[in-house]
């Protein structure tokens, strides 16, 4: 894809600046009354000289009676955006606004605004609405290939809907002309094949239907010399029990095969994944209907995540640790097993480790093969006790205990620093001459420090698999 010069006016430093000042005026100024005005003090930043003369121009074309519209997330936080969409070498300005006569909820207000520069001057080129009562993002992708053809894709929040409207514009003789316009819950920008041109990801809910659908849009051109044309490519109902998308990792299989993992809350604190197949722009199912999972006070929110660095992702579920399954949800403890989906057979979808994951994400634990069925945990504060399971017995054998501080716990006897000099996590190992008492090397292959909360990445490779 051409990297197309960019150039965007941001205004978060102004309001960091601002929350800093005012907290600083706060804590200095005692029973001092504050004189300034809050809507002095909250009122937009000045324009630079740049803007001004893109604004300028703009309310020569609409009137004064606007209001500027900055989108709320992304990249592009400004309601002026400096962009070469036409490959010219030099900078469109894409202005969003909404007329102030307009209520903020009412649809048909919103717009968005093309200038472009002639003989040094900036000008509006060309004006449409926007689906939706305010800017959610807007982002630019090369759907087609073709160098200098930059797509503009804008999303808005919509009246009385969870869902956010999408608009995709392609700049065609001074105008933005919509290619693809819906509705969707999530949007993921990604590449699916090995013709370097990005695909989105959405998924959309189906009201008539009742239930979520995934879609994949691209360019549906088989070759460059048959032009330009964007659509849906593929597209796969989802689980009945996806009530919302949190998060999308792919793995690559080789050039143009790739899985999908939709990680996605069914409600209730309740979260599961789906598996896609994609194999040439084709949407298919992986059977992964009990890939189930819970949090509590205990156990972290976890995400599909390659937590071992092999190259494949692994999903989590959570069971009852044993001794705690006629607990309620939140005071059950919970052990974490991460399966995978083997693509050298038929894609069964295996169990691969059975670990204990620290509330803060700080370690992993992998349970032995040996200890499985046999060692349950008890927690005392931040201390977690493996012990041995024995129903009945009111002091169990400790075989390990596991600490997260940020100093030697205070009955420090036996204790020890676990990993680097900075390393938070302290174990305790057993004393004596325990047969399930683990090995030095069995605790350096079991115990790693790896966060797996901050461990997911967007995309995997299976060629470049270590171990497995």
């Amino acid at each position: 894809m051409k990297t197309a010069k960019m150039s965007v006016f941001r205004n978060k430093r102004f309001f960091t600046g601002l929350t800093a000042f005012l907290s600083l005026t706060v804590l200095l100024s005692g029973c001092t009354i504050f004189d300034a005005s809050l809507d002095v003090l909250l009122s937009p930043p000045k324009l630079t000289e740049a803007q001004t003369a893109i604004y300028n121009a703009l309310i020569r074309n609409t009137g004064e009676q606007i209001d500027l519209v900055y989108p709320r997330r992304g990249d592009y936080r400004s309601p002026f955006v400096l962009y070469d969409i036409d490959g010219e070498k030099t900078d469109e300005a894409i202005v969003f606004y909404r007329e102030k006569a307009s209520s903020l909820q009412t649809e048909g207000s919103l717009r968005i605004n093309l200038l472009d520069q002639r003989d040094g001057e900036w000008i509006s080129v060309y004006d449409r609405p926007l689906t939706g009562i305010d800017v959610e993002q807007v982002d630019f992708y090369n759907f087609s290939g073709t160098e200098g053809n930059i797509n503009i894709v804008v999303s808005c929040s919509v009246l009385s809907q969870t869902e956010k409207s999408l608009c995709v514009l392609e700049y065609s003789e001074k105008a933005l002309v919509p290619i693809y316009s819906g509705n969707y819950s999530f949007m993921d920008a990604v590449h699916l094949n090995s013709d370097q041109r990005p695909e989105l990801f959405l998924v959309s809910y189906d009201a008539a239907l009742g239930y979520n659908s995934a879609f994949i849009l691209g360019n549906t051109s088989k070759t460059y010399e048959e032009g330009n044309s964007f659509g849906i490519i593929s597209s796969i109902p989802l689980y009945s029990d996806v009530a919302g998308i949190q998060r999308l990792i792919r793995q690559r299989i080789k050039e143009n095969d790739y899985l999908i993992f939709l990680d996605y809350g069914k409600g209730d604190n309740a979260y599961g994944t789906q598996i896609l197949h994609c194999f040439n722009d084709n949407l298919t199912y992986i059977s992964s209907e009990s890939l189930s999972r819970r949090n509590n006070s205990n156990v972290p929110l976890l995400y599909s995540a390659d937590i071992d660095g092999d190259g494949r992702i692994e999903i989590p579920v959570t069971v009852p640790v044993a001794g705690y399954e006629s607990l309620t949800i939140p005071e059950q403890m919970f052990f974490v097993e991460w399966y995978y989906s083997d693509e050298e057979n038929n894609f069964n979808v295996n169990k691969k480790f059975v670990t204990y994951v620290s509330l803060g994400g700080e370690y992993v634990f992998y349970m032995p093969v040996r200890w499985q069925g046999f060692v349950t945990i008890e927690k005392n504060g931040n201390i977690i006790n493996f012990v041995v399971y024995e129903p009945g017995t009111s002091v169990p054998p400790v075989l390990l205990s596991i600490c997260v501080s940020t100093s030697l716990p205070a009955a420090n006897e036996g204790w020890e620093r676990y990993g680097e000099k900075d390393s938070n996590v302290y174990i305790k190992t057993a004393t004596g001459d325990d047969p399930m008492a683990l090995t030095a090397d069995e605790l350096k292959s079991c115990l790693s420090l790896t966060n797996v909360i901050q461990a997911a990445g967007s995309t995997v490779s299976s060629k470049d698999r270590g171990r497995k």
